[in-house]
């Protein structure tokens, strides 16, 4: 690790704090290590296909390395050790700058508004993939004749048209629609009132 940092310093790349402040890797040989190192390639891959959100990576990254008796019985471990592993990678990940929750939610807000999904939907499929609702409803925070456009849009790619239908049953069909989009009653009514 010493030769890593060596190695940034003389490129000018400045180690910083965060990285410093790890936890150390475990010792290099060890079934521990080869664990860790597991874990971690396994996290890079997923990054490296897509951004995901912390919670979301570390649902992932247990489900692959499940925590069964045998695993524990081989590193001779008590409960909850791969969950500390799996956080320790997660650090790493973060530090290095290899996830970001910010730069996720961002991603995803601007992805999901372009395919026609409204706040309540985004913010629903934000909060199984992340813990960070102040960052959630900051990117989801946008004026309402902003939600209401997007609406609108959504209404005319569908029907062809964004008008008040004269029959009951479409105008309930429509407003089911978009509410099924995750538009809330309030952009809704706006949208027919226009």
């Amino acid at each position: 690790m010493k030769q890593a940092e060596e190695f940034l310093k003389e490129i000018g790349f400045s180690v910083s704090d965060e990285v410093e402040n790890l936890p150390p890797l475990l010792e290099e040989g060890g079934g521990k290590f080869e664990l860790h190192k597991k874990i971690e390639s396994r996290a890079v891959y997923l990054l490296g296909i897509r951004e995901h959100g912390a919670k979301e990576l570390k649902s992932k990254l247990l489900t692959k390395f499940p925590e069964t008796p045998e695993l524990l019985a081989e590193y001779q471990e008590v409960s909850g050790f791969v969950a500390s592993v799996v956080d320790d990678v997660l650090q790493r990940c973060q530090a290095n700058n290899w996830q970001s929750d910010e730069r996720y939610i961002e991603q995803s807000v601007r992805n999901w508004a372009a395919k026609g999904s409204g706040p309540i939907k985004i913010r629903q499929k934000l909060s199984a993939a992340s813990d960070r609702s102040d960052l959630i409803s900051a990117y989801l925070d946008w004026d309402d004749s902003e939600w209401l456009e997007l609406a609108l849009d959504v209404l005319l790619k569908k029907y062809g048209e964004s008008n008040l239908p004269s029959e009951r049953k479409e105008q309930a069909k429509r407003m089911r629609f978009l509410q099924s989009r995750g538009f809330s009653s309030e952009i809704i009514w706006k949208a027919f009132r226009k």
